[in-house]
């Protein structure tokens, strides 16, 4: 993207505006297919043309509007501290997985990479094709690989759209996140169910990614992502050990058909955040029994009594480090996402099945490598957070060794990396590794 800048007087504003959509047309051959230009009017009007969309807004520039917000049952809104809303997009939506789940998806969007409809015929006109040198542009394609998220316990998808994916939009890749089953948006299956299987979660998550493609005959969500889209994994807490489960199933299923790749699901990298380790909870609260009866109790409490969810301070050291809001949480924010938290605590994990399928029970014992780490299409990511109460250092170095990696990334972040003022350590150590993708 470039931007140019200059001052005209208003009289002359609609000779200006013809001559920048000249301009425009003429940058349609670029790759990116869009440049940006703004005019000020005066001091009293800022008008814009982004993308061949005009834009007329009060006063000056620096009024950059809010992100999307969305309803919710228990809360009013979420809200984003990332001034992205004029170039990204966000969608909640309910769509049938063809697992057989009615599940809640977050999408967040980069706007079009394309001219609007009148600007593609007039670049048709003087170009001949598209404005880009293509015969067709197809509609919401993206440049960059698509960003799929999974939450873990007490969360959903909400927990991306205050930060992560309008950051990631921004910058040009298209974000979904899946709320799994059990959370105020996904219902468990058998209504009133109180435990949910991993096996279902995986599945969930098997259909959910193939449902990205425009090309899915059983399911659509209406993305636009285009055919086979190259997708990123990113799980965090939970979501990273369900994520290790469903790449054993990924590539059980390529085993038995002989070939390199699954067609319905172009995985091009994975990524696990202050990732649940494959041994599962049981061992790092034995740790932590060991170390300090204290804190091996907070955790207990907090999530298998759901004490997290009434107890502030509770809440504010699992999740988001601290005694007070010096990590960027106040305490409305607690109040908020103890809201969420309640919301998406219908149905939790089953534990006593989880036991029987841990992925660490298919590791290789000598190397405690994961069976599927040679077939990976790149380098993952294994990233911890500094000052994670929930997820110790021996969980994060066993993740770390399950995915074939020597060490693992750590940021300064308590355990939430995707909330409160530390979002962006995270989120950057996560761009680091996405630039090195192939």
């Amino acid at each position: 993207y470039g931007s140019i800048f200059y001052i005209v007087p208003e009289r002359t504003m609609k000779f200006h505006l013809l001559f920048l959509l000249f301009l425009l047309l003429a940058t349609l051959s670029l790759p990116s297919g869009a440049f940006h230009f703004a005019t000020i009017v005066g001091s009293s009007h800022w008008y814009s043309i982004a993308s061949g969309a005009v834009h007329r807004t009060p006063s000056s520039p620096t009024n950059v509007p809010k992100s999307p917000s969305r309803t919710l049952p228990i809360l009013t809104s979420i809200t984003s501290s990332n001034p992205s809303a004029d170039v990204v997009k966000t969608t909640v939506q309910q769509v049938q997985l063809a697992s057989g789940t009615s599940a809640e998806i977050i999408s967040c969007l980069p706007l079009r990479n394309k001219p609007s409809f009148s600007l593609n015929f007039l670049s048709s006109v003087l170009f001949g094709k598209g404005g880009n040198g293509k015969s067709k542009i197809s509609d919401q394609n993206f440049d960059k690989p698509t960003l799929a998220f999974l939450h873990g316990s007490f969360h959903a998808s909400w927990c991306w759209e205050e930060n992560y994916m309008p950051y990631f939009a921004s910058l040009g890749y298209p974000c979904v996140g899946l709320s799994l089953q059990g959370t105020g948006g996904t219902p468990a299956i058998p209504e009133g169910a109180k435990k949910v299987k991993i096996d279902s979660h995986v599945k969930d998550l098997d259909s959910f990614l193939r449902g990205l493609s425009d090309d899915d005959q059983n399911q659509e969500f209406g993305l636009g992502l285009g055919g086979n889209p190259e997708i990123v994994l990113i799980g965090h807490s939970f979501g990273g050990l369900t994520t290790m489960k469903w790449l054993e199933t990924f590539y059980d299923k390529k085993d038995e058909k002989g070939h390199d790749h699954d067609d319905g699901i172009n995985l091009l990298g994975v990524a696990l955040l202050c990732s649940v380790p494959p041994s599962g909870n049981g061992p790092m609260t034995l740790r932590y029994l060991i170390r300090s009866f204290s804190d091996s109790w907070k955790i207990t409490v907090g999530f298998a009594m759901k004490k997290a969810i009434n107890d502030k301070e509770l809440c504010r050291t699992l999740f988001f480090g601290g005694s007070d809001d010096s990590n960027g949480v106040t305490d409305e924010d607690i109040e908020r996402y103890q809201g969420y938290f309640e919301r998406d605590t219908v149905a939790t994990i089953d534990l006593t099945d989880l036991v029987s399928k841990l992925p660490s029970l298919r590791v290789d014992k000598t190397s405690g490598k994961a069976q599927f780490v040679d077939f990976l299409p790149s380098e993952p990511l294994v990233l911890g957070a500094s000052d994670d109460f929930i997820v110790d250092k021996e969980g994060l170095d066993e993740t770390s060794s399950y995915m074939g990696l020597d060490a693992p990334v750590v940021v300064d972040s308590p355990h939430d990396v995707m909330l409160g003022g530390k979002w962006k350590n995270g989120a950057d150590a996560v761009l680091s590794w996405l630039n090195k993708l192939p």
